[in-house]
């Protein structure tokens, strides 16, 4: 009794603590916002940034996709096994590889899928590339939240991917006025998985021991996929005000209501930020017996 009620105490104060992270690393994220806020605005124009969020709409969703609902089934996969954690997340970065590689070829072969009869350039064209590396920062992400490690999370995205893709952007812009956003967006996604991978690998080390194995990737690709299904129906419920808008409409429109949305947004954003911290713990709790 002791020992559960020593349990339930630990969680309680988990959550406490990085829900406290995690709001303030919110209120971090939206003052980085800002600047690419304005700066895309007033130098881009909302032409240049409305191609610029067509094309982001299409590679978010597929980088959600990649994930194949392992943000939140990576916790109950940790706790319903016994090898070492290290190894299961390594398979979740290769189911992840495996989806994202899959949706960037699609979107590599159909680039009007994502630019809607705009003329991309060859650095446009490469923008799906990057699915990849938001996929596997997610994981990694969510692999650190299961051991109560939220401030990785805060750090990576509130800090280093908002500022990166706007002092990116600011950078850019004398030299490529045309896909200085999209070239913006790439790196800050790089620099995100690189703050992602740094604690995860001081955390979980080196994968000694681990080798790929087709069957253990198939059952779990086949375990998720209930997950995945519904990543995306709720992702398709939240955002079917953008789907339908950026697909009728001219980017001056798009660009003006992508700005709009970024902050109308923020109560679900913030809600659904707390994914990563509730999982681990109630994974835990069940997996305890408690209910």
């Amino acid at each position: 009794m002791t020992g559960d009620r020593g349990g339930t105490d630990d969680e309680i104060n988990a959550l406490a603590k990085g829900g406290r992270t995690n709001i303030l690393g919110f209120l971090m994220r939206l003052v980085a916002r800002i600047p690419f806020l304005f700066i895309a605005g007033r130098l881009y124009g909302p032409d240049t940034l409305g191609t610029f969020a067509r094309a982001v709409l299409f590679v978010e969703v597929a980088a959600l996709l990649a994930t194949f609902g392992l943000k939140r089934g990576l916790a109950l996969a940790i706790s319903d096994s016994d090898r070492p954690h290290v190894d299961i997340v390594w398979d979740c970065l290769v189911v992840a590889a495996l989806a994202s590689f899959t949706a960037s070829g699609i979107l590599l072969l159909l680039p009007d899928l994502m630019y809607h009869g705009s003329a991309p350039t060859g650095l446009e064209r490469l923008l799906p590339c990057i699915i990849v590396f938001t996929a596997w920062s997610d994981i990694t992400l969510a692999a650190l939240a299961y051991r109560r490690n939220v401030k990785a999370t805060v750090t990576a995205r509130a800090v280093i991917e908002p500022w990166t893709i706007s002092i990116a952007a600011g950078v850019l812009y004398p030299i490529a006025p045309h896909d200085g956003l999209v070239i913006a967006y790439m790196l800050s996604m790089i620099a995100a998985l690189v703050a992602s991978l740094v604690p995860f690998w001081r955390s979980y080390g080196a994968p000694v021991g681990w080798r790929l194995h087709p069957g253990r990737t198939l059952a779990l690709i086949r375990r998720n996929a209930p997950l995945a299904g519904a990543d995306a129906l709720e992702w398709g419920t939240r955002n079917v005000d953008r789907s339908i808008l950026f697909l009728m409409f001219e980017p001056r429109i798009v660009g003006i209501y992508w700005m709009a949305q970024q902050v109308a947004s923020i109560p679900g954003k913030l809600k659904t930020s707390f994914d990563p911290i509730l999982g681990p713990v109630i994974t835990t709790s069940l997996a305890r017996g408690d209910t």
